[in-house]
């Protein structure tokens, strides 16, 4: 992910957490967004330094954060920003997933295993819908088991026989083609052109 778009939204999520609850503190909010507590107290200071936040002391050494209206506005500007740059990023994966499926099944690929989990190979299975292949497993060593719109987790190490291994992923993109590789060999890993930009050095 772009440096720029993380911090964006951490403080996104900060503002967000902080509106919705003017009592949590650095601790919960540390645990919320999933990032180490000293990193959560540097972009509090900072939102505070903004205007975003303002902070006061009550009994027992304790906090109580406030979303200003400068707060307010930013933090409606930083949620319009995410849902445009989802919505671009969704037509384009879609679009990237649907040419690269109508040119594998063009070379007679029929059975696809996508390599990857979350929205993107969500995404995925849905383009397959309108192609003459199937997607028979989602492949992930992070443990999970349950399915992927319907398709299966491939677990165990019992790699199926199929055509072609498909990258999608957004988290670790490098780590999940290094995987994939390493599991099936790199000739067998095939990567749809809205992740081929982050892997330019690799492909």
């Amino acid at each position: 992910m772009n440096p720029d778009a993380r911090s964006e939204g951490i403080i996104r999520d900060i503002l967000d957490r902080v509106d919705d609850d003017a009592g949590i503190n650095q601790r919960d909010l540390a645990r919320d967004l999933g990032i180490a507590l000293g990193m959560t107290n540097a972009y509090v200071k900072r939102c505070v330094r903004k205007g975003w936040i303002k902070v006061n002391q009550v009994p027992a050494r304790r906090y109580r954060y406030y979303l200003t209206p400068k707060g307010f506005t930013e933090k409606s500007r930083l949620t319009a920003q995410y849902l445009r740059d989802s919505l671009t990023f969704f037509r384009r994966a879609r679009q990237s997933y649907n040419d690269l499926f109508a040119a594998l099944a063009a070379d007679g690929v029929a059975r696809v295993v996508l390599c990857g989990d979350g929205e993107l190979a969500e995404i995925a299975v849905l383009c397959a819908l309108n192609h003459p292949l199937d997607i028979i497993g989602v492949f992930r060593d992070n443990g999970r088991d349950e399915p992927v719109c319907g398709v299966p987790a491939i677990i165990d190490g019992a790699l199926p026989e199929v055509d072609a291994w498909v990258l999608a992923e957004t988290d670790n993109i490098e780590a999940a083609y290094r995987r994939a590789c390493d599991a099936v060999g790199t000739e067998n890993v095939v990567v749809p052109s809205v992740l081929k930009k982050v892997l330019r050095r690799r492909i």
